[in-house]
């Protein structure tokens, strides 16, 4: 039998528990705001380890960042590997090319609907928001690494649907899909209210999944 260690490495752990801690923070009260001394309380470390780790508390900051787009990355990978073996395979005909293009597009807002509403992408959702209304170096991490990616695959998806050249229309209709799923997150509160549900669950995530399908084909379409 191996006596080797199947846990992760010291540090590793120390790394991952300040990320953890600093998303809450940073998303709550912002980067000015958030202190590197409490972050490394609540995380159950030395604060010189912050330092140590990161360089300090801006590249813990952009440390947040990379580990969201890592994250986000792994959840809609499956989603992206199908959409390049379909659209390899692309039809001849007129018909199933969009067909094959607006399945693509709902494997794509299915894997990003089931981000977007899991308790994960809380935190996220906030970090992002709050670049998107100050962008900072942060933003680009994001922007690169995922979010403009999305868009240009929803793009070309949308063109392909419509069997069109992309245009600056495909690219504001991919900007629109996009819409139909953050507001799941972003008007999380008031969703939950309206709808009179308590949280989303797997059946209200089925429920969600169904009708941006619904949106998103006719924003392509329509």
């Amino acid at each position: 039998m191996s006596t080797e260690s199947t846990l992760p490495p010291r540090g590793d752990v120390t790394r991952e528990a300040l990320i953890a801690t600093a998303m809450q923070a940073f998303a709550r009260d912002g980067f000015d705001a958030a202190s590197t001394r409490a972050i490394a309380r609540d995380a159950g470390v030395n604060q010189a380890l912050i330092g140590y780790h990161f360089g300090g508390k801006r590249g813990l900051y952009l440390a947040c960042f990379e580990h969201i787009v890592e994250r986000v990355r792994r959840r809609i990978a499956p989603a992206l590997r199908r959409i390049d073996e379909q659209l390899n395979e692309r039809p001849a005909d007129a018909a199933g090319r969009c067909e094959a293009a607006l399945e693509a597009l709902f494997g794509l807002t299915d894997a990003f609907a089931d981000v977007m509403i899991s308790g994960e992408s809380a935190a996220w959702a906030q970090l992002i928001l709050r670049e998107q209304q100050a962008p900072t170096d942060a933003f680009r991490v994001v922007l690169e690494g995922f979010m403009e990616p999305v868009l240009r695959c929803l793009t070309r998806l949308i063109a392909m649907a419509r069997g069109e050249r992309e245009a600056e229309a495909h690219r504001l209709r991919a900007i629109t899909v996009v819409g139909q799923v953050l507001v799941f997150r972003t008007c999380r509160a008031g969703m939950l209210h309206h709808l009179g549900w308590d949280d989303v669950g797997a059946s209200e995530a089925a429920i969600v999944r169904r009708h941006i399908r619904a949106t998103v084909g006719a924003v392509a379409l329509g």
